[in-house]
């Protein structure tokens, strides 16, 4: 468990959460070819990879494993996964027309040896920071999406779904404009 924002936005979009993260006092960690890479500056931040973990220094210290494949990580509900905030930005497939879904995502906390420890404070209160970036850049708009029934009673009938999403002002037009679909 834990606590998660779902949002569509892009690589633009999600530089001013990366720089609100290290407002906060964050190291910035990307994964390149199975290595962990630690930045203190925006410039890690890069088009190619969407997947970052924003490290709190100030509520513990991190420390990552190694995988059998060799690979280096961080993360999950242990000790690492405790001090850092995932976060993403979507994935733009232009050729099939659809959009990745992103998230910022915090674990409530872990057990060691029975006992639970949870997710510092400090934690906490730079994901709520960053929730309120994604709000003002991705606000909460509401989609009408049509499916086919299934029901018995209207089987195979074309209906609309409205629902409410997290998605910037791009990847709205996106949508509406251009028929992008929302994975």
């Amino acid at each position: 468990m834990g606590k998660q924002i779902n949002y569509w936005l892009g690589y633009e979009d999600f530089l001013p959460i990366a720089q609100a993260a290290l407002d906060s006092g964050c190291i910035i960690i990307k994964s390149v070819g199975g290595k962990l890479v630690y930045g203190n500056t925006l410039d890690i931040v890069t088009k190619d990879e969407q997947y970052y973990y924003f490290y709190v220094p100030e509520a513990g210290e991190l420390n990552s494993r190694q995988l059998p494949s060799g690979d280096e990580c961080i993360g999950g509900y242990d000790s690492s996964g405790n001090v850092v905030i995932e976060a993403n930005f979507s994935y733009r497939n232009d050729d099939k027309k659809w959009l990745s879904r992103s998230r910022l995502y915090v674990i409530s906390g872990y057990y060691n040896d029975g006992a639970y420890i949870s997710r510092p404070e400090s934690v906490t209160k730079v994901y709520n920071k960053l929730v309120r970036v994604v709000k003002k850049i991705a606000p909460y708009t509401e989609l009408t999406d049509t499916y086919i029934s299934t029901r018995d009673e209207d089987y195979l009938q074309e209906k609309e779904w409205k629902h409410k999403e997290y998605i910037s002002p791009e990847f709205l037009e996106l949508k509406l404009s251009q028929n992008y679909s929302l994975r």
